[in-house]
């Protein structure tokens, strides 16, 4: 075999490898498809754990991700955990001093109450916190793309959401054109590997 022809064969392996690499945040131990890609619909995102969801109103903007499942979790209920960042002066910066980061601990639970409608209400804390903006998680990774009203339910309220592949804050650039926006939509239907999004 060549020189040239070993070298060749060695770059694709590493492209492959690199490539590979790059489909899952570390955070992600999960072995099926929900670690390497974004869903979008029925007017939520399901994210994998550890890729930061953009979120924009106007000027300002925000980023979120889960960054860990409890063991005992299921698909659609248990405890997980997230971060947050809050960037309100139109910057873009969320490494700027202004930044408003937040952590916490959710846990979805099965909803409770002896009937329906009103009379049936979602116990635990399911609710993360990017600056002023609040967004309900339905299950330990699918987030809301609406904040709740008593009054008109779940709707689009103007938020903008881009899912990147980012796993560090870093590593985000909010002035990528790449970056594909998504508004809450009852009809939507997306699947966006993780490894063809930008950071």
């Amino acid at each position: 075999m060549s020189v040239l022809r070993m070298l060749v064969i060695g770059g694709m392996a590493l492209s492959c490898t690199a490539g590979y690499a790059q489909t899952r945040c570390p955070e992600d131990k999960r072995a099926d498809d929900h670690a390497t890609r974004f869903v979008i619909g029925a007017g939520s995102v399901k994210m994998p754990i550890g890729a930061f969801l953009l979120v924009r109103k106007g000027f300002q903007i925000g980023a979120i991700r889960v960054t860990s499942i409890d063991s005992a979790a299921t698909e659609w209920f248990g405890k997980f955990t997230y971060e947050s960042f809050f960037q309100p002066d139109g910057s873009g910066s969320f490494v700027a001093k202004n930044v408003d980061r937040r952590t916490g601990e959710l846990n979805v639970q099965r909803p409770k109450g002896p009937g329906r409608g009103i009379y049936i209400y979602q116990p635990g804390p399911y609710k993360a916190q990017v600056g002023k903006w609040i967004f309900p998680f339905w299950s330990p990774t699918l987030m809301a793309m609406s904040d709740i009203s008593f009054w008109s339910g779940v709707g689009d309220r103007g938020y903008e959401f881009a899912p990147t592949s980012a796993c560090n804050l870093s590593e985000i650039d909010v002035q990528d054109k790449r970056l594909k926006w998504f508004r809450f939509d009852r009809n939507a239907s997306f699947t966006l590997q993780l490894s063809e999004l930008p950071k």
